[in-house]
């Protein structure tokens, strides 16, 4: 356990070093709730209620519940590829902690950053109505929406052969998992299976029902942790065969 927590303060301190990294980390969710109380209690307001109030701007919040997630994939991510430059990951192979334990403490410590940025942005985003929304319900979604961090993260470690490929299957890889949202804003009904596919698609289908009915869809639920927990298990194989 202790050595697990040197390996959090190790994170932290890459983290704080790098000004991006620290950027990223600390600000970005911060300006997502600042946008969104910007939102909706000035812009929302002064263009005279072009988002229905009804739904308390769903769409814009499972926007940005999916882009929370993404954003700490994207640290991981360059963590690894930075050790992997450095050769560190080589040199795991001869420590007594094996490296597959090592990348899965680091996928773990940024899930958790993730689940409870994640928690805290709907009563702080102001986005939900908090006496109406069924903040019980939503945990277990917020978690399997962290759950996506490491999939994203191992996704790019294992496919970018260096930082420009990373930022260019980001770029990529942010407008597939984001496409899925569509399927709730243009009311696709059936057609919205096209997107099963993709992820992040089982993460929205479960906050669709906890914005719309306050409920857990159990069946979108158990589909999207076993379909994270089997993409991150190819790519902890695929990453571990190519480093």
């Amino acid at each position: 356990m202790v050595y697990l927590f040197k390996l959090a303060a190790n994170d932290l301190r890459n983290i704080i070093r790098d000004r991006f990294f620290l950027f990223a980390f600390f600000a970005y969710p911060v300006m997502l709730i600042l946008f969104s109380r910007i939102l909706v209690h000035i812009i929302e307001p002064r263009i005279g209620g072009i988002f229905q109030l009804a739904s308390e701007f769903s769409l814009v919040f499972m926007f940005f519940v999916v882009i929370i997630p993404f954003i700490y994939s994207f640290i991981a991510a360059f963590i690894i590829l930075d050790e992997r430059d450095e050769h560190l990951l080589t040199v795991l192979r001869v420590m007594p902690i094996s490296r597959t334990r090592f990348l899965a403490f680091r996928m773990f410590f940024m899930l958790v950053f993730s689940f409870i940025v994640l928690l805290i942005f709907p009563p702080l985003s102001g986005l939900v109505n908090m006496a109406e929304f069924s903040y019980l319900a939503y945990i277990p979604t917020a978690l399997l929406f962290a759950f996506f961090t490491p999939v994203a993260s191992l996704l790019v470690a294992s496919f970018a052969s260096n930082k420009v490929q990373a930022f260019a299957i980001f770029k990529i890889g942010g407008t597939v998992f984001i496409i899925p949202i569509f399927a709730f804003f243009l009311n696709l009904g059936n057609l919205k299976w096209i997107f099963s596919p993709v992820p992040t698609f089982w993460s929205l289908l479960s906050l669709d029902s906890v914005v719309k009915n306050g409920s857990i869809d159990f069946f979108s639920l158990a589909i999207g942790f076993i379909y994270h927990i089997a993409l991150i298990s190819i790519c902890f194989y695929i990453f571990n065969k190519k480093f």
